[in-house]
């Protein structure tokens, strides 16, 4: 069955191999980080959550395999159809959404609860690649190239941003790149950021979650008033500092009894003090070259699925930059996981369909090259 799967595996199988390796090392740090959660939770059963973990990374890998044989083209055909179902969502998302931590971002589906963000990350890439191919011709204009983009990149990161700051952030800086790869003019993406910095203002004055916010900069600042506000970092810093240059080993972390979310935010910091800097360096290292392959396979062009992958592409490796930054004390907590390693289902499932996409975009560009031959 496995020999089956792997001589099935088109696209780039450099990007196959850090999609494994990754993997391989989430289920170890879950594992690690879970075991003494799942003894107390689960009557004993050292392994209930890793093997839910497993279930949902083969559920990730299989959704990947899926979506990596489909051509890619079709994206394009549906990515009205998935801007019509993502607003709706999100609007919802506003107005009833389950609360987690004070934050309305979770809907239930047929008992099944995920984050519409998640879908509105594959949405917005998708359209907005469609959109920017659509109109290369004008795309240095203003109301023709410019304003289009900016209208949708401004609805789905506003209605997105004030239950969830921080991936608004990373869609919206995300979008920029994009439109920067696809020829939009420096001087209106500049205009863009104004734009941005001014709604960050805004929404730390207004949102419900502002204080939530402030309380997390001023964490970060060092001005907190309660030891509750810095908790959760201070037990990762402990946790990487014990970790020295090569870790303590595979399973031996001691902040796991600590850190409240060892298995989902703060995993990186579980990896870093089993594993050690070297470790953790690898892991940064995963996700550049999972970056650098990603985007040479379109070599950088204007089409659609040049735009499509390098969007999907950098919406992951930021993420999961973000997340490592925020781990080790250079960010302000940010509630981001680390793709494909973070524990979470439906995430690592629409992950999946990221890297599909991805290596769908690769297998027809590596066909190509081997035509041309």
């Amino acid at each position: 069955m496995f020999s089956w799967f792997l001589h099935r595996l088109k696209g780039d199988k450099i990007i196959w191999m850090l999609v494994f390796v990754l993997s391989a090392l989430s289920l170890l740090a879950i594992y690690s980080a879970t075991s003494a959660l799942s003894f107390r939770m689960q009557g004993g059963d050292t392994e209930h959550y890793m093997f839910t973990h497993l279930i949902h990374l083969l559920l990730g890998i299989g959704v990947m395999f899926f979506v990596h044989l489909i051509n890619y083209r079709i994206f394009a055909q549906i990515a009205n159809v998935l801007l019509g179902i993502t607003i709706p969502l999100l609007v919802y998302t506003v107005l009833k959404g389950s609360e987690v931590n004070e934050a309305a971002r979770w809907v239930t589906i047929f008992g099944q609860s995920f984050q519409p963000s998640d879908l509105a990350k594959l949405t917005l890439m998708i359209y907005l690649a469609k959109l920017l191919t659509q109109r290369q011709e004008v795309i240095k204009d203003f109301t023709e190239g410019f304003l289009p983009a900016l209208f949708w990149v401004s609805v789905i990161c506003g209605l997105i941003a004030p239950q969830d700051l921080s991936t608004a952030a990373l869609m919206f800086l995300a979008s920029v790149m994009v439109m920067f790869i696809a020829g939009i003019d420096t001087r209106y993406l500049g205009m863009l950021a104004v734009v941005g910095v001014m709604a960050l203002f805004i929404l730390f004055g207004t949102a419900r979650r502002a204080d939530t916010w402030k309380n997390r900069m001023m964490a970060y600042a060092g001005l907190a008033t309660t030891e509750e506000a810095t908790y959760q970092s201070t037990q990762s810093n402990i946790a990487i500092a014990s970790g020295g240059m090569f870790g303590k080993g595979v399973g031996k972390s001691s902040q796991r009894n600590f850190m409240p979310q060892s298995h989902s935010d703060f995993v990186y910091a579980i990896v870093v003090e089993e594993y050690g800097l070297v470790g953790g360096a690898l892991v940064i290292v995963l996700y550049l070259l999972l970056l650098f392959r990603s985007v040479s396979i379109v070599t950088l062009s204007k089409t659609f699925g040049a735009l499509m992958a390098s969007g999907l592409a950098f919406l992951l490796v930021l993420q999961a930059m973000v997340n490592m930054g925020v781990t080790v004390g250079l960010l302000p907590v940010t509630g981001l996981t680390l793709p494909m390693v973070s524990m979470g289902g439906t995430s690592i499932i629409f992950t999946g369909v990221s890297f599909g996409i991805i290596l769908s975009v690769s297998r027809e560009a590596m066909g190509q090259k081997g035509n041309d031959k």
